[in-house]
């Protein structure tokens, strides 16, 4: 065999073809092209806000984070003369003043009103558009220095709209309530009980320092009222609608007599009819004897 030798490379020679490549190559280079103009002004004013030195950033040429509304907006707000009157008053401080002025209260006193939500939850009316939801909430409000309390029911799209409703309707209704020794209820047992609907409610005075004995329902109404001893059993529906409608009108004593109807040609409604007051019926059937209309009107 015979050996291998490294075959040895010779160095070309220059042809005319690589004269041609060797001259495009000396062309000069292009230049890069030219950097925008900048703006005569920004696109709109913003602020950089700067990182803590507790918490730098990892990446140095990472971008700022930028404030657009701050400190100067977009829009420049109008002034106040052209201001709408929604923006230029307070809707809670006109209802403040209007029941200030309806109940004959102080404004500090509206303001300053013991409140406590029982019921809030989310309703639905089913109409030809569908279901068109909303909040109704259920409030008891009152002063306990001076023996006053009434509930509210309200409606609104939303809860505090439900809320405001609901508080300026018990404002509206509230009452004064007599108390014993300013601190419990005057009698107890059958003196205290009422029945609404299936809804059976009875109201218990009680001894100095006994405290509120009572399910959640009703302590929140006695606390509103000022009644700090007292006890109470509900038989039958505990729904805290009905339970707050029946033992209102036991602390109120009644109101809208029997046979009088609303007023205005229509049959009262159930729960104005009150505790303090009974029917003809109510008499008859605790009499047992039917009674005997003699023709004379006092």
């Amino acid at each position: 065999m015979s050996s291998l030798r490294p075959m040895l490379r010779l160095p070309l020679r220059p042809t005319a073809s690589t004269s041609r490549l060797a001259s495009s190559s000396s062309l000069p280079a292009a230049s890069p092209p030219a950097s925008p103009r900048p703006l005569s002004h920004p696109v709109y004013a913003s602020t950089p806000v700067p990182r803590p030195s507790t918490y730098p950033s990892r990446f140095p040429g990472a971008p700022a984070h930028t404030h657009v509304s701050h400190p100067a907006p977009l829009f420049a707000s109008p002034p106040r003369a052209q201001w709408p009157a929604v923006l230029g008053q307070d809707v809670g401080d006109k209802n403040e003043r209007l029941l200030a002025a309806v109940t004959g209260l102080a404004r500090e006193d509206v303001r300053g009103l013991y409140r406590a939500g029982v019921v809030l939850k989310r309703v639905v009316n089913m109409t030809k558009k569908g279901k068109q939801p909303s909040w109704f909430a259920l409030l008891v409000v009152g002063s306990p220095e001076k023996g006053l309390v009434g509930i509210g029911r309200g409606r609104g799209l939303n809860v505090q709209s439900a809320m405001d409703h609901g508080f300026h309707k018990a404002v509206l209704s509230m009452d004064h309530v007599d108390k014993f020794e300013n601190r419990t209820l005057w009698g107890q047992g059958a003196d205290l009980t009422h029945k609404l609907g299936a809804t059976t409610v009875t109201l218990r005075a009680r001894p100095p320092g006994f405290g509120l004995q009572v399910p959640h329902a009703l302590h929140r109404l006695l606390s509103a009222a000022g009644i700090r001893d007292a006890s109470a059993t509900i038989e039958g529906s505990r729904n805290p609608v009905v339970v707050l409608k029946c033992a209102i009108q036991i602390l109120h004593g009644g109101f809208g007599p029997p046979g009088l109807g609303s007023g205005t040609g229509r049959p009262g409604r159930r729960e104005d009819k009150g505790a303090g007051m009974r029917s003809v019926q109510d008499i008859e059937r605790e009499r047992g004897r039917r009674g005997i209309d003699v023709g004379k009107r006092l």
